[in-house]
């Protein structure tokens, strides 16, 4: 019988005479499977549904080698809840095989960043609102300065001998939708940070002692191929990618394709050996390739602005553009991305500050559309009384 280690209590909860009070009690005896969601090389993620209570979890199933708990594990474990990560009610040890360990999670029906993205694509040629950008980039800073600093509403200036975390894996896929809400441009949307197999506690004289490279298009410019040293300052740089993949179609990075052309054009042969899978040599050219910030207030139709280091145009991102003319959105909101997507990492603006920024731009956004939509309904009041004085 495998153990089941709660987060709430510390010990094996069968030698406990009580009954079951979560969830996450007696996997997977009283529970039903539902299907697999996804899978990777990290492990699978399948859907179960606690047959009491009716209550659907996410299980992510990983590796587990009976000598220490994954990291991911125990971060989960130790962290307080936070709105904007999910949450882990359990785990279990040697399930479903003996080398298995089973994460027990809470379960987002609305998938994930990339799929809401694949369905704006259908919906409106993948264009989201400034209302959508900034609640979802709201949530994520959030995220961060929890993972960073510990700030949370009950610590707004984060917690003393604070251990930070470092996601280390920032991408789309692993900004989990608990629900699109009620509005319809999906600006009501819950985010909860997900898929914490890569992180770790962050330590200056080890950055990446996993060694583990995560999605290298997705890096900052000071994490390379050969160092891989990640930081809070990557994790920053992560969250203001996704804003502007969001808004421009296209990540801060020049085409993999152009570095690895140019490369060719001036050595024999690929700098990586031929067995390679696919996998790998993407991933090489995306961490070799330059990083490229476009502002996000730009006119629709306004020329990129000038980058000496690129050799000529960048026909991925011209091509993007023309097909999707990018949005102009806030000069507030731009600055607030071009703070996360500073090249050197010691001037990068701190989780914590971030959040600060946009909390303080965000407020005044919605107070602006608050006044906007006041005018609005007292001109049509007024239309409407013109109106009835005419009958």
């Amino acid at each position: 019988m495998p153990f089941h280690f709660s987060f709430h209590r510390k010990h094996n909860v069968s030698s406990i005479p009580e009954a079951s009070s979560s969830p996450a009690d007696d996997f997977p005896a009283k529970h039903k499977y539902n299907r697999r969601l996804q899978g990777g090389g990290e492990g699978t993620v399948e859907k179960w549904t606690h047959e009491s209570t009716g209550i659907v979890l996410a299980v992510k199933v990983v590796k587990y080698d009976k000598k220490s708990v994954p990291n991911e594990v125990q971060i989960l474990r130790d962290l307080t809840p936070h709105n904007c990560i999910i949450q882990c009610l359990g785990y279990y040890t040697q399930q479903p095989a003996p080398d298995k360990l089973s994460l027990l999670l809470d379960y987002c029906p609305g998938g994930d960043l990339f799929d809401i993205r694949g369905r704006m694509m259908k919906r409106n040629f993948g264009i989201f609102t400034e209302s959508f950008m900034w609640s979802m980039y709201d949530q994520l800073a959030s995220a961060l300065a929890f993972l960073h600093e510990g700030i949370d509403t009950q610590n707004p200036l984060g917690r003393y001998n604070w251990r930070p975390v470092v996601h280390g894996d920032m991408k789309m896929e692993n900004v989990l939708v608990k629900s699109l809400g009620s509005k319809d441009d999906w600006s009501g949307i819950d985010l909860k940070l997900g898929d914490f197999g890569m992180a770790a506690y962050y330590d200056p004289a080890h950055p990446n002692p996993s060694g583990q490279i995560g999605t290298t298009h997705n890096w900052p410019p000071e994490v390379t191929w050969e160092t891989k040293k990640l930081s809070p300052a990557s994790d920053v740089w992560g969250i203001a990618a996704i804003l502007h993949e969001l808004a421009h179609g296209f990540g801060p990075v020049v085409s993999p394709k152009m570095a690895e052309k140019k490369w060719l054009a001036e050595n024999i042969g690929a700098p990586y050996p031929d067995h390679w899978p696919k996998v790998f040599k993407t991933n090489y050219w995306g961490a070799k390739t330059l990083r490229r910030v476009v502002p996000i207030n730009l006119d629709t139709k306004a020329p990129l602005p000038v980058d000496a280091r690129l050799d000529g145009p960048d026909e991925r991102v011209e091509r993007l553009r023309k097909d999707r003319p990018s949005p102009k959105y806030s000069d507030a909101l731009n600055q607030c991305m071009m703070m996360a997507l500073v090249m050197n990492p010691q001037e990068r603006t701190g989780a914590g500050e971030l959040l600060s920024q946009i909390e303080e731009a965000y407020a005044d956004f919605l107070f602006q559309d608050l006044e906007i939509e006041y005018e609005r309904s007292v001109e049509e009041a007024g239309e409407a009384g013109d109106s009835d004085e005419e009958e």
